[in-house]
């Protein structure tokens, strides 16, 4: 039986979507007091043979999981969701993050070696939802892990950066894009916001490309005129920002900006949007060193993981950016080490500007009017 794509049915998604993306803001941040808008009541929740049960004891085994470790980053891709009535069965693709501080008490999942290292993993949440009351929510959830690994942490630049420009607990600045749930349920979500929505996740979806591509022509359909940026406690006019960025992402070889999850708070014509972010940059030796990716002897890859918090504003009719901040929780440094794709021919790798493929994908916002 094919799925059926009505209004009511992608607003069903969006709102699962929501749930299971609160789900993982609210553990990154340790907001705990947020997982009443993501279970039901009598829901259970099992992500381990020794974690797990009623959902409200899987939240204090979790907190008190993760009380001791540093920053943790879970970002969800692939949601698969089949529907039948007030019943949706749910599979979501998520790569998980955590960092390890050597003086973490010893044994458990993240138990502490006397040495810093990180844990990545890739799993799967597979849920059940149940709406009741006209609310979507987990009646059950279970993690299936197919990947893990440890490795000493190597964090580059980052260990330099100022706490602020990194997530924080309960006190994070991302606050407007939640605060409202303090006291008003999540519910539903507005079929009108369903285009907005989309508008402001294109413009999202536009800033990575226009990094990854060099394409700073695209940058007009991203921010209002009076946008700015902010990064690592330094802010800028998004024209500032972009004379930066020609002369620092320039200078790499390739970068990849992959995101995820994405929350929304609306009111009337301004949003409040936050979006996980998961970052490749392949650095040359000859990247200024003054650079977050500063030239070394040889080639080595960056990777790391962070969060955008975006202010929009809908001026004549269009979502644009006026505030872009770019929070960074995790990073890895390594050495190159490319296996067979060093030897694939260079046609089928990224390009800049018109040279790569996707240039059809954004020709026509090449040649629109620029924003208010």
């Amino acid at each position: 039986m094919h799925a059926e794509y009505t209004l009511e049915s992608i607003a069903a998604r969006a709102e699962i979507a929501d749930v299971i993306h609160r789900y993982c803001h609210a553990t990154d941040r340790r907001r705990w007091w947020l997982m009443d808008s993501v279970f039901h009541e009598d829901a259970t929740c099992r992500l381990s043979s020794a974690l797990g049960g009623h959902w409200r004891e899987f939240v204090a085994q979790g907190s008190a999981l993760l009380e001791p470790i540093g920053p943790t980053h879970h970002q969800v891709g692939n949601i698969q969701i089949a529907f039948d009535g007030d019943v949706a069965h749910v599979e979501t693709y998520v790569t998980a993050f955590h960092q390890v501080p050597r003086d973490a008490p010893p044994g458990g999942s993240f138990g502490g070696t006397g040495e810093a290292y990180e844990v990545m993993l890739g799993a799967r949440y597979i849920d059940r939802f149940e709406r009741r009351d006209g609310l979507w929510r987990i009646a059950d959830r279970r993690l299936l892990t197919e990947w893990r690994n440890h490795r000493p942490v190597r964090e580059g630049a980052l260990s330099n950066a100022p706490s602020q420009s990194r997530g924080q607990g309960d006190t994070d600045i991302s606050a407007p894009v939640i605060e409202a749930w303090r006291t008003g349920e999540p519910g539903r979500v507005d079929p009108a916001r369903l285009v907005d929505r989309a508008e402001i996740a294109d413009v999202v979806t536009r800033f990575c490309h226009a990094v990854d591509r060099n394409r700073w022509d695209l940058m007009p359909s991203v921010f209002h005129e009076d946008g700015r940026t902010v990064f690592i406690d330094t802010e800028k006019t998004w024209q500032e920002m972009v004379a930066g960025a020609r002369v620092s992402m320039g200078a790499l070889v390739r970068t990849q900006h992959q995101i995820g999850n994405m929350l929304f708070s609306f009111a009337g014509d301004t949003a409040v949007v936050e979006t996980y972010v998961t970052a490749y940059h392949r650095v040359p030796p000859t990247a200024p060193a003054d650079a977050f990716w500063d030239g070394r002897e040889q080639d080595y890859e960056g990777i790391a993981g962070g969060r955008y918090l975006d202010r929009f504003e809908r001026r004549d009719g269009r979502w644009l950016m006026v505030e872009h901040r770019t929070f960074v929780e995790w990073r890895h440094d390594f050495e190159v080490s490319e296996g067979a794709l060093a030897q694939a021919p260079v046609a089928s790798r990224g390009q800049r500007g018109d040279a790569d493929a996707s240039l059809p994908v954004v020709a026509h916002l090449l040649t629109e009017p620029a924003s208010s």
